[in-house]
C-alpha cells in the first residue's frame, strides 16, 4: 500500500513538474524577437484619422499588433519608456534618422509635423475640418489608382483601413511626408 502511494506521489510530481516546465518554455517562446511601430490612415472607428500600433514579430513573422496612443508610441520610440514585454530602452527614431532639431539656417525639423500630415496621404481635404487645408490625395476619400499603386510598391500597403504602414515602412512614410520633393511627386500621380 505504501509503495503504491509512493508511486502515485512520484508520478504526480513528475506531471506537475513537466507541466510547469512546458508552461515556462511556452512563455519564453512567445516573447517577441522584434518590436516596431505602425500606423493606419483612414476614418478610424474612434473618430480619428490615424491609428497607431506596436507591431511584434517572432522571427520574420508578424506575431501581434497592439494599438497605442501617439503619445505612448513616441515615448517608447524615443527610448523614454521601455519596449513593452522587455526591460530595454531604445531610441527607434534616432536609429531611423528621425530627429527633432534646429538647423544652422534656423529651419526646424520636427517629426511631430510628420504625424500631423499623415492624413494628407489618404484625403484630398481634411474630412472633419476643411480649415486644416488640403491633402495630397487625388481622390476625395482615397488616393488615385496611381497613388495607390505607388503606395503598394513603396510601402507594401494595399488597404489603408486594414493594413498598417509598419516596421521600416512606418519610418519611411514619416520621412517622406516631410520631404517637399516626395510630396510633389505623390501629388502628381493622377
Amino acid at each position: 500500500m505504501k509503495r503504491g502511494l509512493l508511486y502515485s506521489v512520484v508520478i504526480l510530481l513528475l506531471v506537475v513538474g513537466l507541466s510547469l516546465t512546458q508552461k515556462n518554455n511556452s512563455a519564453k517562446g512567445s516573447a517577441p524577437d522584434k518590436v516596431s511601430f505602425g500606423v493606419k490612415i483612414g476614418i478610424i472607428p474612434t473618430g480619428g484619422l490615424t491609428q497607431y500600433a506596436l507591431v511584434f514579430y517572432k522571427g520574420e513573422r508578424l506575431q501581434s499588433i497592439q494599438e497605442v496612443s501617439l503619445d505612448r508610441l513616441i515615448k517608447i520610440g524615443t527610448g523614454q519608456w521601455p519596449i513593452p514585454r522587455t526591460t530595454t530602452f531604445h531610441d527607434f527614431f534616432e536609429e531611423h534618422g528621425m530627429y527633432n532639431d534646429t538647423l544652422d539656417d534656423g529651419a526646424v525639423i520636427d517629426y511631430g509635423a510628420a504625424f500631423d500630415s499623415l492624413w494628407k496621404v489618404r484625403f484630398k481635404s481634411h474630412p472633419f475640418d476643411h480649415r486644416l487645408g488640403d491633402g495630397w490625395s487625388m481622390g476625395e476619400i482615397r488616393p488615385s489608382l496611381k497613388q495607390q499603386a505607388y503606395i503598394y510598391d513603396r510601402y507594401g500597403v494595399r488597404g489603408y483601413d486594414q493594413d498598417f504602414f509598419a516596421d521600416t515602412s512606418f519610418f519611411k512614410l514619416l520621412k517622406d511626408v516631410m520631404d517637399p520633393q516626395w510630396i510633389a511627386e505623390y501629388k502628381s500621380l493622377n
